[in-house]
This record gives structure tokens, sequence and C-alpha cells, in this order.
């Protein structure tokens, strides 16, 4: 896979394997094949595109969307209030296009993560995204998780689910002591319907804002990545 960048900083994420046509003439995969990451690469019309190698957030910014996905902001909220790393035992449950579970799937290999979806047009987008960003350390079940969890022994589990109140009494069985509950939900009612529920958790529900500012005027940029959902955190303190 190759990561080009335009001379308007637009960016493509491409095989390589033919030949890539774009407003800004045709890059010839026979001429990409010879470069290396930090190499320069032009078009038939003269283009310039520089030649960097993917990383893993490329491939989630450039991943197939169906459902709505979880942000990068609020991807890093997760990880940075669940402590999220090499080796954590991960169930992640509403996996859409697979956004959540390529990224939890990076911090915690070599471990692997089970994610769960009960929508084949939904798994086939998400299969897709993952094949493409070639991840091998994520098994997707085709089950519904409000039926319950069978994995155990779970550092985090992630929720992506209109009513994620249903998982918690499932997650109670799933978690470690001191496990995480995160569920990520649109509207400020869901989160308060789950956390009504929270009884033996220890919680916290936030908001991630983001705006970006224009350094050349030194102002904000006047559109900004405002509310996209609300984060629940809900760690596991009793057990009985």
């Amino acid at each position: 896979m190759f990561f080009l960048l335009d001379e308007k900083k637009n960016s493509y994420l491409i095989k390589g394997e033919q030949d890539f046509h774009c407003k800004y003439g045709v890059v010839s995969a026979k001429e990409l094949a010879g470069k290396k990451p930090g190499d320069i690469i032009k078009s038939h019309t003269g283009h310039t595109f520089n030649v960097l190698k993917p990383d893993s957030t490329d491939y989630l910014r450039k991943a197939r969307k169906g459902p709505q996905s979880v942000t990068l902001k609020d991807l890093g909220l997760i990880s940075a209030y669940t402590g999220v790393c090499s080796g954590y035992r991960v169930v992640d449950a509403g996996t859409g296009s697979g956004i959540m579970a390529m990224y939890l799937s990076n911090l915690v290999y070599p471990e692997r993560l089970v994610t769960y979806e009960i929508r084949d047009d939904f798994a086939k987008i998400a299969e897709g995204n993952i094949s493409k960003a070639q991840i091998d350390n994520i098994e997707l079940k085709k089950c519904d998780i409000y039926d319950g969890i069978e994995e155990r022994d779970l550092d985090l589990i992630t929720l992506d689910l209109p009513e994620p109140w249903r998982v918690v009494e499932h997650a109670r069985c799933a978690l470690k002591p001191g496990g995480f509950l995160v569920s990520y939900s649109p509207s400020i009612e869901q989160s308060k319907k789950l956390c009504d529920v929270l009884d033996v958790f220890h919680q916290t529900t936030l908001e991630c804002l983001s705006r970006e500012w224009d350094m050349r005027t030194v102002r904000p940029k006047s559109r900004m990545l405002g509310h996209s959902g609300f984060l629940t955190f809900a760690r596991l303190i009793v057990v009985d």
C-alpha cells in the first residue's frame, strides 16, 4: 500500500498495483513500485506527489464508511482514559465500519480483539476495511451482544449501540475487577439511561470538541469538529 499527498495535501491510499488516475493526471504503477517513503513521484502531467508508508490512522481516515463512525478525537479519549495497551483483552460491540475495532486492535497487538456485529451489511464493510489495512488480530462475530458476552477476564468492553444499558449485566460477568466499560452514544438520554444502571461501576461521562487553528492568521478556523457523541466510562469496582 502507498499513501500519496498531492500538491494541495489531498491524500490517497492506493495499492499501487495499477496506474492511479486523479484530477492531477496518472501516476504510473511501474514507477511507483520503485519508490520508497520520502520520495517524490510525478504524474504524467507533471504534478508532484509525496510518497509515504501509510500508518494505522491513515487506514482509519480512508476506511469505507457505512454507519456513523467514532471519530479520532473520541478514540483518543478512549485510549487515554482506559490505558488500553498491548496485551489488553478487549471486546467491541456494534462493529459498524470497524473503525473502533481497527484502532484498538493496533493498541492491544499481539492480543486478539473480538468485535460483535449483527448486521450483515455492516459486517461486510468492516471485513473489507480490516482486510485492506492487513490487520490479523481481529475476530468479527456476527452475533448480538445483548444476548451475552462469551469472553471472560476482559480489560475493556467498548459499545457503539442504541441501548448500551442492556449490556451492563453481561459486562459485570465478563470484565476483570477494575476493567472498563465504555459506551459511545450520540444522545445524552442514552448516556443517562446507561448511567442509571451502573450501580457497581465508577463512572464519568465526557464530550470532546476539537477546533483547529489557522497559524497563518493565528485565528481558529471557522469550521470545527464539534459534538460527535457522549463517552461514558464505567470502571468495575464491585465484584460479587
